[in-house]
């Protein structure tokens, strides 16, 4: 008998006595009520256009899983350089746009920040490459932050870059054999993968199909970034597509950005219908 089969009574009772994973909750609550938090040993697709704010949103889930977890975190950010990404983990936790010139908080005041929301040396991080990379070496990358380093969650913001000077039919066969190997990955070590993939105007991932087919759980995003309104300009539409874990789908909330604290937060009148202790 084949060691991937399983076939006895006991063998039966032993997985169904494995205790349930516990999900790291999402810091938006209609969200996390829609799929149970964050778990290991899933992919959540996070899908939007450029400009919709998928990096601000990553960064909201990132400084919550620091927060909220004592776990190693690899953050693998393709578009943004390592000092913005740290300017924004401390923006989250002083509430304040660290990053701009004129915001009035010291080097030395960014990186205290830092330091408390990560806590402990070698715990978050970074990857240092800028812009497009071989698949191999994120696949080996990421492999090594899970086996060598610990790291219990992932974030990949975004796949599309990993590929984007291939182009045309390579992008998509690229595209297609990187999806399926970071899924198979995240299963091999039980790891959790949050990734990011640019959508076209029909909603499709770009460059593969795959992306979504493989992904457990598929987060989109949408804003009118042309809206003469700036409170629906700066809002932030969130629906779950897909949900193999319960089924919940929909409508997921709304969060809105406050550009003076930079900062994400979900409007109340959704917040306050989302059931107490549903994590």
């Amino acid at each position: 008998l084949p060691s991937t089969i399983i076939s006895s009574f006991s063998e039966f009772e032993k997985v169904i006595s494995e205790t349930p994973k516990a999900g790291v909750p999402y810091p938006f609550p209609t969200l996390d009520y829609m799929t149970y938090g964050i778990r290991t040993g899933e992919t959540v697709l996070i899908t939007a256009q450029e400009g919709v704010g998928k990096t601000e949103v990553m960064h909201a889930i990132e400084h919550q899983l620091l927060s909220r977890t004592s776990d190693a975190v690899g953050a693998i950010f393709l578009e943004e350089p390592k000092r913005r990404h740290l300017q924004a983990i401390a923006g989250i936790h002083l509430q304040r746009p660290v990053h701009l010139p004129d915001s009035n908080v010291s080097d030395r005041e960014t990186f205290s920040a830092v330091q408390t929301v990560v806590g402990t040396d070698d715990r978050l991080h970074i990857y240092s490459h800028f812009g497009s990379d071989d698949p191999e070496v994120i696949i080996d990358t990421i492999r090594f932050l899970v086996s060598s380093r610990n790291c219990r969650y992932i974030l990949l913001d975004h796949i599309t870059m990993v590929v984007s000077g291939l182009g045309g039919d390579n992008e998509r066969r690229a595209l297609d054999y990187l999806s399926t190997r970071l899924e198979m990955l995240v299963k091999e070590l039980d790891f959790a993968l949050l990734l990011v993939s640019h959508v076209n105007d029909d909603g499709l991932t770009r460059g593969s199909r795959n992306i979504s087919k493989v992904a457990d759980i598929r987060i989109d995003l949408s804003r009118d970034i042309k809206a003469f309104d700036p409170i629906i300009r700066r809002t932030i539409n969130v629906m779950v597509s897909k949900n193999r874990f319960c089924g919940r789908t929909g409508p997921a909330g709304q969060l809105l950005f406050d550009p003076i604290t930079y900062t994400l937060h979900e409007e109340p009148d959704y917040g306050k219908n989302v059931p107490s202790g549903s994590n």
